[in-house]
């Protein structure tokens, strides 16, 4: 990576869309650290106006975020930024961290503001686009420094202000209790993911941003987000072969497991040389302890799902579709 650009003093640097991403790199990590495990951070497969996802371990609660990076101030010290577009979804935030050279970290505080605090902040120009600035050490009383934060402790000072945020984490519906240790990272039906990713982008176009959190904590493989409604959902993908008997077995860890109303278990069969089965599944969380049994794998508990893909079983037909439409299908039920 050539560092050959200059910034707007004359230091040698990052271009703008570098800085931009570095900060958001940063900021996660700032996320997950502070939280100590009770926050996972999503990034978005495709940039449709959101960069980062922090959401609730264990729950649908999420925060989308718009991230704001400069990487000069203006010769006063002034923080200046202008922003061409802006998602205006009312839950989501926007993030105004400086990075400095020669170390390109953020500085020890920055702005986090709720999207519609942001817009009555902002000057909104005559080209649609939104101008903020501030001190970063809130030197001058102004309406935006009650939104000025520590980088360090972006969960404690702003995450955990939204409403509902630290509300208690519903406990895992009735089954086996997990086993005490490491909740670990799911790494089974990674191949389904990316195609169900790919199908769900191409049946939404630019309407529905698909998005993955950088560390596996939970059951939570895709999160959704329609750009249209600005509602979340939450997708966690099972890959399954069928076997010789034409029978579809899927196991769903205990420990990483919670029920929502949006959170749907996508079950995705496939045949003996690693084709897709005709038919897939989309099944509400909720629906899945009554349809599947308690297991344990050396102490690991979990729900275990078996059931014939020919004839399909009545309990699980009314969640299966066509496969080659499953993104659609998924669009349709999740959003519905």
């Amino acid at each position: 990576m050539a560092l050959l650009d200059l910034d707007q003093t004359g230091f040698p640097g990052f271009s703008e869309a570098q800085v931009g991403a570095l900060a958001e790199e940063r900021l996660a990590s700032a996320i997950l650290v502070d939280s100590l495990g009770s926050t996972a951070v999503g990034f978005p497969l495709l940039d449709l106006g959101f960069d980062l996802y922090p959401r609730r371990v264990r729950t649908l609660r999420v925060c989308p975020v718009q991230v704001k990076a400069r990487s000069f101030l203006a010769p006063s010290g002034e923080f200046q930024v202008s922003v061409a577009s802006l998602q205006a979804d009312p839950n989501g935030a926007v993030l105004l961290p400086y990075l400095p050279p020669p170390d390109w970290q953020p500085g020890p505080a920055l702005w986090a503001i709720g999207i519609p605090e942001f817009l009555a902040l902002a000057v909104h120009n005559q080209d649609g686009s939104y101008q903020f600035s501030g001190y970063l050490d809130g030197r001058f009383p102004s309406p935006a420094n009650r939104f000025l934060v520590e980088t360090r402790h972006l969960q404690r000072q702003w995450l955990d202000h939204i409403p509902g945020w630290t509300a208690p984490v519903p406990p895992a519906p009735a089954g086996l209790l997990p086993r005490v240790g490491r909740a670990g990272a799911r790494a089974f039906g990674r191949s389904a993911e990316l195609w169900l990713a790919g199908e769900i982008m191409r049946a939404a176009l630019q309407d529905v941003a698909v998005v993955q959190d950088r560390l596996r904590v939970d059951s939570v493989d895709l999160l959704l987000h329609d750009l249209r409604s600005y509602r979340l959902a939450g997708l966690s993908v099972h890959a399954s072969t069928v076997n010789e008997r034409g029978i579809v077995q899927f196991r769903v860890r205990h420990a990483t497991f919670f029920t929502d109303p949006h959170l749907h278990v996508a079950l995705i069969p496939s045949l003996s040389d690693g084709s897709h089965a005709r038919q897939a599944f989309l099944i509400p969380s909720t629906a899945i302890p009554e349809l599947t049994t308690a297991s344990s794998d050396r102490g690991d508990g979990g729900y275990q799902g078996s059931f014939r893909l020919d004839p399909i079983p009545d309990r699980f037909r009314p969640y299966a579709c066509e496969t080659s439409e499953l993104g659609q299908h998924v669009l349709d039920r999740v959003f519905a």
